[in-house]
């Protein structure tokens, strides 16, 4: 059924699709990880007699305060623009997920009712024979919360793997559906983004707090203020690293689900046209595991964090050599096994050099904490922006396609399709392999079997021979 689409002003509906988008999410994932650690926090504080715990989550809890209508404003806009320049998406897709739509938003105000009455406006009330009262209202309010993020992040499963469901038709109301909304990958988009919430958000506050530390200490290095903001630095900042290492586990079984799912989608990431923000996103990763473990052995200096750090790279390291070997190394699996290798155990031999020595109070090492959290949020935006890029030009892969699909798009996915996928080429490197003629090449894997009418044959070479 054709609906009509709203042409956007400036720039094409996809950049404001993503500025929407990317204005609204850091703030609702900042508040979800505050909410989710503010009790945490408020109950470690009530158990030790420890003021600087209670005085941290209270400031975790007024920060999302302070954050919550601009977020809530930029949520509400999202489907406005979604309903105005993606009509047919929207509407078959709100028709899968109506009930569950439904109860995001009944799960969204259960949440500002506990978060502002019950535990924000009566944290100095119910001090005292209260408190423990007070912590399970923050406790309601962060269930409440991460409801939110569960549906959001089924429904945004579904989009990149819809599993046997398709997508029903406009005038085809299913209201919900439960295999849906259990696709295949949800709960590794769910827990992938869980930790990474926390990873990246307590780095980022960490480098924050690290700035605030270095006023105060100008003012005053003996003041109270001083001290509390050193320690609540630190305490963010390794509690956000350590969470880090959930992320490469995780992250490659989701990767396992993508590609026996969406193998399109697989192939624009390892190598295809999405792979610069994959490779952008490493890059980000590199500089919070180098910058940020040096700082962390040289804070905290035992053994124990040490031995932890090294735990937590050598799991990386095993994620790596499980990874197909990325195309800069060519396609040698033992030269990307050696190489992989040695990087990580040069980082793990520099942070034991490190341990222990140096001084992490200095302003540069402040100023690196924030940069790591910087880094940290670069991260994550670039893994969010390639989880949506690598559908291209599906809006719900292999179900719907966007409004603004070029005909570009559409060979490139049919080359991913069907000649890459059935020879198995990953990670893709059709430059590397390029043929003395693409037309015979392609004409002899047809001789050889490949099934491709001559439509989609002369598409296959004319892209490779304009490209690759």
């Amino acid at each position: 059924m054709d609906l009509p689409v709203i042409e956007t002003p400036v720039f094409p509906r996809w950049v404001w699709m993503e500025e929407i988008t990317y204005s609204h999410i850091p703030i609702a994932t900042l508040v979800t990880a505050y909410m989710l650690l503010a009790p945490v926090f408020e109950y470690i504080g009530y158990k030790r007699h420890d003021p600087r715990w209670e005085r941290l989550s209270k400031a975790l809890i007024w920060f999302a305060m302070i954050l919550f209508s601009p977020g809530a404003a930029l949520g509400t806009g999202i489907p406005m623009f979604i309903i105005g320049t993606y009509p047919e998406f929207w509407s078959r897709w709100a028709n899968l997920f109506f009930w569950p739509l439904i109860a995001q938003f009944i799960f969204f105000l259960v949440e500002v009712f506990f978060l502002f009455f019950l535990y924000y406006l009566t944290w100095d009330a119910w001090q005292g024979a209260k408190k423990k009262l007070h912590i399970a209202m923050g406790v309601c309010a962060a269930i409440s919360g991460y409801l939110v993020q569960i549906v959001w992040d089924s429904l945004g499963g579904y989009m990149l793997t819809p599993g046997n469901v398709a997508l029903p038709g406009v005038d085809q109301p299913v209201a919900w559906s439960l295999p849906a909304m259990l696709n295949p990958s949800f709960p590794f988009l769910l827990f992938h983004r869980t930790f990474g919430n926390f990873s990246y958000v307590m780095l980022l506050t960490g480098g924050v707090l690290a700035l605030r530390y270095m006023g105060q200490k100008r003012k005053d290095p003996n003041s109270e203020n001083t001290q509390y903001f050193h320690w609540a630095a630190g305490i963010c900042f390794i509690i956000g690293f350590f969470a880090f290492f959930a992320q490469p586990v995780i992250g490659w079984f989701y990767a396992r689900v993508i590609q026996r799912e969406a193998p399109v989608a697989f192939m624009a990431i390892m190598g295809g046209h999405s792979s610069p923000y994959f490779i952008a996103k490493m890059i980000a990763i590199l500089i919070l595991l180098v910058v940020g473990g040096t700082f962390v052995v040289k804070r905290y200096g035992s053994k124990s964090v040490a031995w932890a750090a090294t735990a937590g790279l050598l799991i990386v390291l095993l994620i790596v050599i499980m990874h197909p070997p990325l195309m800069w190394l060519g396609q040698s699996a033992a030269a990307w096994r050696v190489v992989s290798t040695a990087v990580v155990l040069a980082i793990i031999g520099w942070l034991w050099r490190s341990r222990g020595r140096g001084d992490p109070d200095r302003k540069g090492w402040q100023w690196a904490m924030f940069v790591v959290g910087l880094a940290a949020f670069f991260a994550f935006a670039m893994g969010g922006f390639s989880r949506e890029h690598i559908k291209s030009p599906d809006t719900v892969y292999g179900e719907i396609v966007k409004p603004e699909w070029t005909d570009y798009e559409a060979d490139r996915y049919l080359v991913y399709q069907k000649w890459l996928e059935p020879q198995e080429l990953l990670p893709i490197d059709l430059d590397r392999q390029r043929p003395e003629s693409w037309r015979s090449e392609v004409g002899q894997a047809r001789r050889d079997g490949l099934e491709l009418t001559d439509e989609e044959a002369e598409r296959i070479i004319t892209y490779l021979e304009e490209h690759h």
